[in-house]
C-alpha cells in the first residue's frame, strides 16, 4: 500500500523589520537644512547660506571665513558620522550670525541590553560604553528623560583646523545620546558652537530642545 508523500512545508519568509520611530526637533527661531546625500552639494548650500547671511562687505570678510569654517567642519562630522539631517541657525538671537549647527545621526550599532528593550535597560548599556570612552568616566555624562527616551549628555571641546593658516577655532560639541523607544537603537544629536562665554547659556538651550523633542 502506497502512501502519498507530504509536500514540505512552505518556508515563511522573515518579516521586514517596523520603521524606526523618527525623532522631531522643535528648533527655536529661525534654522538652514542642509542636504547630506551629496557632500559638493551639501558644502555649497553651506557657503551660498553664509555668504546671504553675513552679506558680501569686505569688513565682513572675517565673519564670513570663521563661520564657514565652523560649519563646514561640522557638515563633514555629519556626513561621515551617519548623519540624518543637519541644520544651521538662521537667527537664535536676532542680527547676531552665531555658528550653531545641530545633527541627527543613527549609528549602525544595536544594544543588547539582557531583558527587553525597554529605555533604561537599553541606557545602561549605552552609558557604560560612552564612560568608557569619555574623559571623567560616567561622572561627566549628564542623565535625564526626554518623553520616551533615556538621554546621556556628554561635551566634547576641541578645535576646527584652518588647512590654509595656522589659525584653530576653539569649538564646544554637546552631545545627546538617545534611546530609540521600543528599540534597542539609539540616536545622537550633537550641538556645535562656538567654545566661550555662551558655552553655558546655548548648553541651556540646547538640553531644553532635546527635552521637548519627540518621535513620530
Amino acid at each position: 500500500m502506497s502512501t502519498t508523500p507530504t509536500p514540505p512545508a512552505e518556508r515563511q519568509e522573515p518579516a521586514p523589520p517596523a520603521p524606526l520611530p523618527q525623532l522631531r526637533l522643535r528648533l527655536p527661531g529661525n534654522w538652514w537644512q542642509v542636504p547630506l546625500h551629496d557632500r559638493a552639494e551639501a558644502r555649497a548650500s553651506v557657503r551660498r547660506l553664509v555668504a546671504a547671511q553675513v552679506g558680501p562687505a569686505d569688513d565682513r570678510a572675517n565673519v564670513r571665513i570663521e563661520l564657514e569654517r565652523r560649519v563646514l567642519g561640522a557638515l563633514d562630522d555629519a556626513i561621515g558620522g551617519d548623519g540624518q539631517a543637519f541644520h544651521v541657525a538662521l537667527s537664535i538671537v536676532p542680527g547676531v550670525p552665531l555658528p550653531v549647527t545641530a545633527m541627527v545621526s543613527l549609528p549602525a550599532q544595536q544594544l543588547t541590553p539582557a531583558i527587553g528593550t525597554s529605555a533604561s535597560a537599553t541606557m545602561a548599556i549605552l552609558e557604560r560604553g560612552l564612560a568608557d570612552l569619555t574623559d571623567g568616566g560616567a561622572d561627566s555624562l549628564h542623565r535625564f528623560t526626554a518623553g520616551a527616551s533615556e538621554v546621556a549628555r556628554r561635551t566634547r571641546r576641541h578645535v576646527v583646523a584652518d588647512p590654509d593658516s595656522d589659525e584653530n577655532l576653539p569649538t564646544v560639541a554637546v552631545e545627546y545620546w538617545m534611546t530609540v523607544p521600543g528599540t534597542k537603537r539609539f540616536v545622537l544629536v550633537a550641538f556645535s558652537a562656538p567654545a566661550g562665554e555662551l558655552e553655558e547659556p546655548l548648553t541651556g538651550l540646547f538640553d531644553q530642545i532635546v527635552r521637548v523633542s519627540s518621535w513620530d
